[in-house]
């Protein structure tokens, strides 16, 4: 496993994840709001494809601009925060369009903010019938294992023969 990691700047993430083991290349936009094809394809040297059987790519972290961009990924999984609202995915209907996978994260912090996961449902249902919700705290490991077993099936659908 290995990550592009895309940041407006610094590298933060990217050492986070160094630290654990992780192959990771850095992108900084220096002020733009998204990666795209290009920028991924410079990168692609960086690594020994060979080795790698998955390849996250982090866009940068807003819910308009990366929306319309095709990078080259297999499946696209938009991460939400529980202290971002519930009103992110219906404000924001082309992100969560083109998603297969809707992460809620942080639900550690529901008994303290005001977040309904079942509206949640409800709306990433209207705008993407197809999309999936997983709810899960990174922090805690709280539905960590179903993200993960997700992770494994879509890997295995796209190395059939």
């Amino acid at each position: 496993m290995s990550v592009i990691e895309g940041d407006l700047a610094k590298d933060l993430d990217a050492e986070r994840l160094r630290s654990l083991g992780v192959k990771t290349v850095q992108i900084n936009t220096v002020g733009g709001c998204h990666l795209d094809a290009r920028m991924i394809a410079k990168t692609l040297p960086d690594f020994e494809l060979d080795t790698i059987d998955i390849l996250f790519i982090e866009n940068i972290g807003n819910l308009v601009c990366p929306s319309g961009y095709d990078l080259g990924q297999d499946y696209k999984v938009v991460v939400l925060s529980v202290p971002e609202g519930n009103d992110k995915i219906p404000k924001y209907p082309v992100m969560f369009r083109r998603t297969d996978v809707t992460i809620i994260n942080k639900i550690d912090l529901l008994p303290y903010i005001s977040f309904d996961l079942e509206e949640a449902q409800i709306n990433l249902k209207e705008i993407n019938p197809q999309a999936q919700l997983k709810a899960l705290s990174a922090k805690t490991g709280e539905g960590m294992d179903e993200w993960i077993n997700w992770i494994k099936d879509a890997y295995r659908q796209c190395t059939k023969p």
